[in-house]
């Protein structure tokens, strides 16, 4: 079974690292970003099976970079995470199609139960927890 690719950003270098590493650890194909602008610079989001981002970034917010790629015709799920409960952005996470969000520290489980029900069969080989 191919390897499920997945597009993280963070700008958060120590939580970027954690994440990829953990992500990669559990059998994901992982690309980083630090912020929306590299992310849109590298025009290959497509080969992304799915988006994991933080919300708050700099220039742009992840809720905003969202609904850009959504209105792109961007389809491919997305999972939010944050350091604190966003409550006002509801609305928007769902016309956006989230299909998580989670809240920082995130426990390596949660994330991949996240993955896994936001990518489906394709994460059921690598979803076993490798911390």
């Amino acid at each position: 079974m191919a390897k499920t690719n997945i597009c993280l950003l963070e700008d958060d270098s120590a939580v970027l690292d954690s994440l990829r590493l953990m992500l990669e650890r559990n059998g994901f194909c992982v690309k980083a970003f630090k912020t929306p602008n590299e992310l849109l610079m590298a025009g290959d989001l497509d080969k992304y099976d799915c988006l994991v981002m933080d919300i708050r970034l700099p220039g742009m917010s992840g809720m905003e970079l969202l609904e850009l790629l959504r209105a792109r015709a961007y389809s491919k799920p997305a999972v939010l995470i944050s350091a604190a409960n966003e409550p006002q952005l509801e609305e928007r996470m769902k016309r956006a199609g989230v299909n998580s969000h989670l809240l920082k520290p995130i426990a390596p489980d949660i994330l991949l139960a996240a993955l896994y029900r936001a990518t489906g069969p394709n994460v059921a080989s690598s979803a076993r927890l490798r911390t």
